[in-house]
């Protein structure tokens, strides 16, 4: 679930943990507050951006004239992190409560809005059942961290054993998925000559069962996918709709299947660099594709990958 509070935005996944973020100036930076759900968990902070690396010194923060250093990284070859594994009670205030934020080194500076940072945390205090304990984020009291409720159980998800691709040909698309209506759509778009550009992939689900993969539309850097699955003689193809945290898709970006894993992979980049987007993994169970993953970063902020908001998450067994 995700919510939108001026300049900031919110999210929390099916278990309840919870990210808030807000932007930097001109898209070229970000501060991004984790709090994991439960009684034990404590924010964790990551600041960062483009645009820094000719300063002098390490980046830190300044907020109303305070100044907060955390651990500096790289997040790129123009791009600095510096993260806050235990944040100080004065930079939590700072980040709900202040009014002037930047990410600084030496004569350079990122401004950073905090315009609905406070909102964004009382939402992900009322999300964990925080508001008026020792641990919420913004509106902390004097109940104890005890009175927390636990994190929600993640889903499992049981993922079939792999089976041979040993004698699979990969070729084009058999008679009864070229009259699919779906397919027929993406002819116009991805069909080069006698073929589809790029090639129709196809692989072993079981051994009765083949999982095909048809191009249907490219753009600048995203390619988009279709999936069906057939009889081991490509007839009879029903198109496969892959559950998301809020609905289905039956189409997938930047997508492609691994049978050694029984996963599929699909990444929709918001821009080209990557900053911004949707990613998620499925795993084929033997009966359907589930849901395993899912990221979701609706901003392009200069907000790295692996910092990215999930929005489901489940447990392999």
């Amino acid at each position: 679930m995700t919510r939108e509070f001026r300049d900031w935005t919110a999210t929390c996944d099916n278990t309840n943990h919870c990210v808030a973020f807000g932007p930097g100036e001109n898209e070229m930076g970000f501060v991004l507050v984790s709090l994991a759900p439960g009684p034990e968990a404590r924010p964790v902070v990551h600041m960062g951006g483009w645009g820094l690396e000719d300063g002098e010194g390490s980046v830190y923060a300044e907020i109303d004239g305070h100044r907060h250093a955390g651990q500096n990284t790289k997040m790129d070859e123009e791009g600095d992190v510096i993260a806050f594994n235990t944040p100080s009670a004065q930079l939590m205030n700072g980040l709900g409560n202040g009014s002037f934020m930047a990410l600084r080194r030496g004569d350079k500076q990122i401004k950073v809005s905090l315009g609905g940072a406070a909102a964004a945390f009382l939402w992900i205090d009322e999300r964990q059942g925080r508001l008026g304990t020792t641990t919420a984020l913004i509106r902390r009291g004097d109940r104890p961290a005890s009175s927390v409720p636990a994190a929600p159980a993640a889903p499992r998800v049981t993922v079939a054993a792999a089976v041979s691709q040993n004698g699979l040909v990969q070729d084009d698309l058999s008679p009864a998925l070229l009259a699919h209506p779906k397919v027929k759509d993406c002819l116009a778009t991805s069909r080069k000559g006698e073929r589809f550009e790029p090639d129709v992939e196809v692989a072993r689900l079981a051994s009765d069962k083949l999982l095909w993969s048809v191009p249907c539309g490219e753009g600048a850097y995203n390619f988009t996918q279709v999936y069906f699955i057939t009889p081991a003689d490509g007839t009879a193809p029903q198109l496969v709709d892959f559950p998301t945290a809020t609905g289905s898709y039956d189409e997938l970006i930047n997508s492609r299947y691994d049978p050694k894993t029984r996963t599929l992979f699909a990444f929709g980049r918001g821009r080209g660099i990557g900053d911004c987007g949707r990613m998620g993994a499925w795993a084929w169970t033997g009966e359907r594709f589930a849901l395993l993953n899912e990221k979701n970063m609706p901003s392009c902020t200069a907000i790295p990958q692996d910092l990215w908001p999930t929005t489901w998450r489940a447990i392999e067994g």
